[in-house]
């Protein structure tokens, strides 16, 4: 492998770049009832994305000499309560 700042011409392909497995998991939960003699029904989820995640930057992409060159932002898990209602 070539070193900076030499202009690189050459890859070394029997040295390729993985990274570990990532396992990102969305859960929510449905609730549907009726309010006064069955003239409304409503319904209400609770939603939770990236379950356990804390938030942090996960390395995408590297450079000829094998340093980090982008980033992704990986969101902390976000939790969401929603309701709506037929008349």
């Amino acid at each position: 492998m070539q070193t900076l700042p030499a202009i690189i011409t050459d890859l070394d392909p029997s040295r390729p770049i993985y990274d570990k497995a990532h396992y990102y998991v969305d859960l929510f939960v449905a609730y549907k009832t009726s309010f006064w003699s069955d003239r409304i029904l409503a319904t209400f989820r609770f939603n939770v994305t990236n379950l356990g995640e804390q938030g942090r930057l996960q390395p995408v992409g590297a450079f000829p000499d094998g340093s980090i060159s982008t980033y992704r932002i990986i969101t902390p898990q976000q939790f969401s309560l929603t309701s709506s209602f037929d008349m």
